[in-house]
């Protein structure tokens, strides 16, 4: 899970390994390999090079696969065509892994023919590349993440979807109003004809929920907020600090995707949508380390560090640094929790299980 520089939790900065527990962006990229390269394929070129461009793009593998389809498919159907590829995110992202990879081995640029690579440096909440310059755009487990930081009176809860009364209609405001806002960016940065594929985590209808909703992650952040009461309970962190900490994302339904842009006139003038869809991730969407409930120990050990790849600094600039005396006391703090996290894990296994939904949004620029 993965922009706004003012907003620390959606920078890369201070993930723990975050290509090796990143399984779950990589499944999500991949399952898109095909509909990118049709969509690329489907393309009428308009300028003097493919420029495509990947928002939210992380410093990981998945960055190389979220554009080899539109490069590999441009290659093939536009051979003439010179191929750029700009890599969008934030100051904090890990910029020399990320190239580090596109020139290795496994990357893009070891194939043949020339391409030439980018970064846009700044928050997808801003036009990032001229306007009317994409032909091909991705955005993949990225849009989640609100544009700022909530402090929200939430006491019990962690997370969006656990949220009632003026909490979550203040969380839904900002979300609907990030999403919109981004969606506007890319509409002056796509050139007519061009297309934005987004993919990230979804939330489906389940009357059983508070609000109505099943998220992605429901277990995660449930299993999150056990873990920091349980501090609270022993005088590791403060009691104040957590009733207003919530993480500033948002798992959208297919409707809470679709019904803003069919609200606004500039998006419903900008794009015509073609899909808009949530459905259960591939394999084991109930749980997607099931398999390896079998044995405990690597079970949370697994759920551990991909937790931790994506919610350390967040937990450690808004829980744990309020409590430490140093920079010192707050590594501590992260540790303890982490180990508290793995160890409920390895006790509760199934209990706290990663589900998972992805919600794809395909737009075309008219």
């Amino acid at each position: 899970m993965k922009h706004n520089p003012h907003h620390p939790m959606k920078s890369t900065e201070g993930m723990v390994d975050y290509d090796r527990n990143s399984a779950a962006q990589q499944q999500m990229v991949n399952t898109q390999a095909g509909r990118l390269s049709d969509l690329v394929s489907a393309l009428a070129p308009a300028g003097p090079e493919m420029t495509i461009v990947d928002y939210g793009c992380g410093p990981g593998s998945s960055a190389i696969e979220a554009v080899r389809p539109s490069i590999e498919a441009s290659r093939a159907h536009f051979p003439q065509l010179p191929v750029s590829v700009i890599h969008a995110d934030q100051p904090g992202n890990d910029w020399n892994a990320l190239f580090q990879l596109v020139s290795g081995p496994s990357g893009y640029q070891a194939g043949p023919g020339e391409i030439r690579t980018s970064a846009a440096v700044g928050s997808f909440y801003t036009q990032m590349v001229p306007a009317n310059s994409v032909d091909a755009a991705t955005c993949f487990a990225a849009s989640h993440w609100l544009s700022r930081a909530l402090e929200l009176d939430a006491p019990g809860s962690v997370w969006f979807a656990d949220l009632e009364g003026e909490a979550r209609a203040q969380m839904w405001a900002q979300a609907r109003e990030d999403w919109v806002t981004f969606l506007r960016c890319r509409a002056a940065e796509i050139r007519s004809g061009g297309f934005l594929l987004v993919g990230t985590l979804g939330s489906v209808p389940d009357e059983t929920e508070v609000n109505g909703a099943a998220a992605s992650g429901r277990g995660i952040y449930r299993a999150l907020q056990v873990v920091a009461q349980s501090m609270v309970d022993d005088g590791l962190i403060g009691k104040a600090v957590l009733d207003r900490f919530v993480f500033s994302l948002w798992f959208m339904t297919g409707q809470d995707a679709r019904g803003p842009i069919e609200e606004d006139a500039q998006l419903m003038e900008a794009f015509a949508i073609e899909e808009i869809s949530v459905t259960p991730a591939p394999g084991n969407y109930r749980d997607v380390f099931g398999a390896y409930a079998g044995d405990p120990d690597d079970y949370a050990r697994r759920y551990r560090g991909y937790i931790r790849a994506f919610a350390d600094s967040t937990l450690r600039k808004q829980l744990f640094e309020p409590a430490a005396a140093d920079a010192a006391g707050a590594d501590k703090l992260a540790d303890e929790y982490f180990d508290r996290l793995e160890e409920l894990y390895r006790t509760q296994t199934v209990k706290y299980a990663f589900e998972l939904w992805h919600l794809l949004a395909v737009l075309r620029k008219k």
